[in-house]
Order: structure tokens, then sequence, then C-alpha cells
């Protein structure tokens, strides 16, 4: 799979990322897509698409507060085939350090009605470190810092 790396999604690219996130996150962080770059000024997208330019997986990095962070979603239906691996591994030979936010419990709910799935074993798989001291606890996320560092 070949992965389309840019810094300005199309109209139809970042239609499908805001629903993929709408979809693969939980409820509460609905349409807060476009909210995850207000004020940076430094970001990439990573896209995985199909033949037909469906987005099934979606990778950034950004700089935010000093550091640089990430985001990523691959589609249910596209998970537990590389993807997301694809995606972590080109976020690691682009970065020399990068940080993120993951939800560390099964609590949270998907706009499928299905139960959020903490990606943890993901990244544990992948050699972060997780950070458990540094926590987000709002009525909107509970989540770990993580880290990759090379």
């Amino acid at each position: 799979m070949e992965i389309l790396k840019t810094n300005q999604l199309t109209p139809l690219q970042a239609q499908q990322v805001h629903e993929l996130w709408n979809r693969e996150y939980p409820v509460k962080l609905a349409n807060r897509f476009s909210l995850l770059l207000e004020g940076v000024t430094r970001f990439n997208h990573y896209l995985i698409e199909d033949g037909a330019k469906n987005v099934l997986a979606w990778a950034v990095d950004f700089d935010k507060d000093g550091e640089t962070r990430f985001s990523i979603i691959v589609n249910t239906a596209h998970q537990q085939k590389g993807l997301g691996s694809l995606l972590v591994e080109t976020l690691k030979r682009e970065n020399h350090e990068f940080f993120g936010w993951v939800i560390d419990h099964n609590n949270d709910v998907k706009s499928t009605g299905e139960h959020y799935q903490t990606p943890m074993p993901f990244f544990v798989k992948h050699g972060f470190e997780i950070m458990h001291g540094v926590r987000i606890e709002s009525d909107m996320l509970r989540a770990v810092k993580i880290k990759w560092r090379k």
C-alpha cells in the first residue's frame, strides 16, 4: 500500500477524514477533527486510500506546545491489515520523537453504538512509552499521553 503525504487535504479527503473521525472515535469527540490543527502551522497528513480514492486510514503529525504530536485512525473494516503499522512506521521515519493521547479504557461508545476499544496494545507493540503520570481527565476525554523516541 502506498502512503500519500500532504500538508493540504482536498475537500473530499477532509470530508472523508472527518467522517472517519466521527465513526471511529468515541461519540464524545464527534465533530472535533477540525479543531485538531487549529492554530498549528506545521503539519503533515498521511493517507492510505483504496483505488477509488476512499480514505482507509489517516495519520497526522504536527507541532504544538513545543513538541511533535500525532493522531491516527484506521477504518474498522480495514483494521488488522497492517495499515496502522504502516502509518506508525512512516511517522517514526519522519520524526525523531512524537507524542499522542490515547484513550486507555473501553468505556466510551462510538456513533455505531459499539464500545470504543483502546488501541493501547497496538502502541505498546510498536514501542511507545506510556507516560502514566500525564493524563487528561475530563467529561469529554479520559486518556494517557504516549511517547515514541528513536
